[in-house]
């Protein structure tokens, strides 16, 4: 009697086996933040003038409040040029940056303008790099969270229909999910050492897409 239960038990356990796929869930955000990394340099041969310039673009940066402003750093570093193989110094960069961004291109038009207008020589430049729309870094995250909990949802569903197809019983064993960090985004550069006014050109904005490739596992017996 022992050994029929035992033979009547193994086709059970051949027919049982994983479902492993992979499936892309998605969806779009508007770009609603416009963002730059701005650069204040300085070139002279003090480097007291240096940072009381720098100082000055500093106050007129922290004053202006309709922009959010992020990762503020300066730095002052001598420059040197070589001659018999003995460095010398031959004057002074400073380098003032700041990640700046709003939801309306009218308020950093007007914050770049107001910068500006302090600059007094040649030896200051205002750099603009990488101005871009993007979508805000929490937005995009609570977008990835969101689509984390429908590829639970779908999958449990899945499992379900799956089950009644197979008149089987199929249970989600793993789920593996790796987000895309990688977000490409149109961008654009100035640097006031070439001649642009002081209402800059400004992308535009589009649709992003924020999306996960989950992998599946499911065990179906």
């Amino acid at each position: 009697m022992k050994k029929i239960c035992l033979l009547a038990a193994v086709p059970a356990l051949l027919f049982s086996f994983d479902v492993n796929f992979n499936k892309k869930f998605s969806k779009t955000l508007v770009q609603d933040t416009l963002t730059t990394n701005l650069s204040i340099v300085i070139k002279d041969d003090s480097e007291k003038k240096i940072n009381k310039t720098l100082e000055k673009f500093n106050k007129k940066i922290k004053s202006y409040n309709k922009v959010e402003k992020d990762y503020g750093t300066l730095n002052i570093r001598p420059d040197y040029r070589t001659s018999n193989n003995v460095p010398k110094i031959i004057g002074y960069r400073g380098e003032l940056r700041y990640k700046v961004s709003s939801t309306k291109a009218s308020n950093i038009n007007e914050f770049i303008s107001q910068l500006i207008d302090l600059k007094k020589d040649r030896d200051t430049n205002i750099i603009i790099n990488n101005l871009s729309w993007t979508v805000k870094e929490d937005k995009y995250i609570k977008a990835q969270e969101e689509l984390r909990l429908t590829s639970i949802q779908w999958l449990s569903n899945y499992a379900n229909e799956l089950s009644n197809t197979l008149n089987k019983e199929c249970k989600i064993k793993n789920i593996s999910i790796n987000t895309n960090s990688y977000r490409p985004i149109a961008r654009m550069a100035y640097n006031s050492e070439s001649s642009f006014s002081t209402k800059i050109a400004v992308p535009e904005s589009n649709e992003e897409e924020v999306s996960i490739t989950p992998s599946f596992t499911l065990e179906c017996k």
